[in-house]
């Protein structure tokens, strides 16, 4: 009865989890938008989202990972659940199958999504150096050489011309 209820929890909690990844995904998207965009303003909104949100799923984790010491005696994997409802409490093995797999394709978006957008991230880094680099180029203080006549000599000094000063 005891090896139930532990199931029962562990589904509970493997809900919530779910629901916290289905969030993390949509809040991803939501970056790449705002990334897409250049919105640094949102940007800031949409990660303290995604901190917060983090911060759940940790503590669902450790919610998890305590059911799995009473149950396995080990922080095990979802194998290991199945493995061992399988063996004692049957009516929670296709429970667990579902959310493995369910859990498998929210990790495999999760990357997905976070892998463009380093890549926006990236993009924005070089595209913002670029404009860095032409702000510069504008503002710094262009030196003019002047050749004996007076007039810019846009090449520079040769040996000739300051032995001639001097």
């Amino acid at each position: 009865m005891e090896t139930k209820r532990l199931f029962q929890n562990l589904i509970k909690t493997l809900d919530k989890e779910l629901e916290a990844y289905e969030t993390l995904v949509e809040l991803l998207n939501e970056k790449k938008e705002v990334l897409k965009k250049a919105k640094t303003d949102e940007l800031g909104e949409v990660d303290n989202k995604i901190l917060a949100l983090n911060q759940r799923i940790v503590k669902l984790n450790d919610v998890r990972k305590n059911i799995s010491m009473e149950l396995l005696g080990k922080d095990g994997c979802m194998s290991e659940f199945i493995e061992l409802s399988r063996q004692q409490n049957p009516e929670f093995e296709e429970a667990l199958l579902l959310r493995k797999v369910k859990i498998c394709n929210n990790i495999e978006q999760i990357v997905l999504v976070n892998q463009q957008n380093v890549a926006l991230i990236n993009h924005g880094i070089v595209i913002t150096n670029k404009m860095l680099e032409t702000i510069i180029d504008a503002f710094a203080p262009q030196g003019s050489i002047y050749n004996g006549a007076g007039k810019t000599d846009t090449h520079d000094y040769d040996m000739w011309t300051v032995n001639e000063e001097i």
